[in-house]
């Protein structure tokens, strides 16, 4: 995967944070996590309402 950088506003970040010290990782990789599983949850035949939490189908004009 390519390096690069993420702005999360910071009441976004207050939950990642939380979420991160639940699992016991730092944010950063928390945040890597939930991109590689969007990621690898992207599939032409895939359902958009199977899609991981905040992803939705660019196809369908709704967030």
């Amino acid at each position: 995967m390519n390096q690069g950088s993420v702005s999360v506003p910071a009441e976004q970040y207050e939950r990642l944070t939380a979420l991160a010290a639940a699992r016991g990782v730092t944010p950063e990789t928390q945040l890597a996590r939930l991109i590689d599983d969007a990621y690898e949850g992207l599939d032409d035949d895939l359902d958009p309402g199977s899609l991981p939490l905040g992803v939705c189908d660019p196809e369908d004009g709704t967030e």
